[in-house]
């Protein structure tokens, strides 16, 4: 009897001292998945990710790359998705159309004075003296009634330009810079980082900045998730919320590192790598800012209504 017993002890010590020395078992990671735009608008999130903030919260994520908002959002409503990277002027639209959302963090803002990752209206060199000349001429932007056009229509109203007097044409943004410098276009409405490139050939010349005159300081993309997901997981929206402004900050004050991290999610071109201007990301919802492209909006014949956003704004 003295022998079973010694044994027992000697297991349950074994057991205790096991249990002692062992690492604490792994915190079950929760897991999010995020519709992105393979733009360096997207960095918040890919930077939460690389540098461990969704980890230290207990999220997993899973991301997959949409062309655009209006194109992800169907997703998210499908269920598919969690979370999706939106422009303002899908996420407007969305709602208005009775997507039933909550805007959780903030994506890209617009600079307060240029240069910024925003559209610029791009001429070929001493072709177009001013805006005012681009009356019957062909402007490029890549989607018709998109959110690049809105601020290239506001643009020219501001500048006392007839919009009915110019033609839009479509035309992806990656296929704009040989047309315009082969003459088959007029100016293009182009964005970083395709601006970059086209500038560097030192043929072309800015003579206008949509957002940055239009729009300054508004929200131009903001993460959105339906306001049943959000209901059943506000501690997890909550997690999410704080490390995608942890990547904001972290883009901010780390701009070499911060450029690593874009050459690879957007496939830049290395030579390119130190040259691109990186997006101004933001850290907080800006719904001043965003009713203001809302009001936008309603002018120019892409919102029918108003869409009242004060109660999408998700408190933590």
């Amino acid at each position: 009897a003295a022998v079973i017993h010694i044994r027992r002890l000697s297991c349950a010590a074994a057991l205790v001292a096991g249990v002692l020395l062992s690492p604490f078992p792994a915190t079950a990671q929760e897991k999010i998945k995020i519709g992105l735009l393979p733009f360096s608008e997207s960095l918040a999130v890919v930077i939460a990710d690389k540098q461990g903030f969704f980890k230290a919260e207990g999220i997993e994520i899973e991301t997959s790359k949409f062309d655009s908002g209006a194109v992800a959002v169907p997703v998210l409503q499908s269920g598919r998705l969690d979370i999706v990277l939106s422009s303002t002027v899908a996420t407007f639209q969305a709602i208005e159309q009775g997507l039933d959302a909550v805007v959780l963090a903030p994506g890209a803002v617009v600079r307060e004075a240029p240069p910024d990752t925003t559209t610029a209206v791009i001429v070929r060199k001493g072709s177009i003296g001013g805006l005012k000349e681009l009356e019957g001429k062909r402007v490029a932007v890549n989607v018709i009634n998109s959110t690049a056009w809105l601020h290239a229509v506001a643009l020219l109203d501001k500048h006392g330009v007839d919009r009915t007097k110019v033609r839009f044409t479509e035309v992806p943004f990656p296929q704009m810079n040989d047309p315009l410098l082969a003459g088959q276009l007029d100016p293009v409405v182009q964005v970083e980082p395709f601006r970059s490139a086209l500038m560097a050939t030192g043929n072309a010349e800015i003579v206008g900045w949509p957002y940055v005159e239009t729009a300054p300081n508004t929200d131009i993309t903001q993460y959105i998730a339906l306001t049943t997901w959000v209901e059943k997981n506000k501690a997890l929206a909550a997690k999410f919320a704080r490390a995608v402004a942890k990547g904001a900050q972290f883009a901010a004050s780390n701009e070499a590192a911060t450029r690593d991290i874009n050459q690879q999610f957007t496939n830049l071109n290395p030579a390119l790598k130190d040259k691109v201007l990186l997006p101004r990301l933001g850290t907080a919802i800006n719904l001043k800012e965003m009713n203001h492209t809302k009001e936008m909006m309603v002018k120019y014949g892409l919102l029918k209504t108003p869409v009242d956003l004060s109660k999408r704004v998700f408190t933590p």
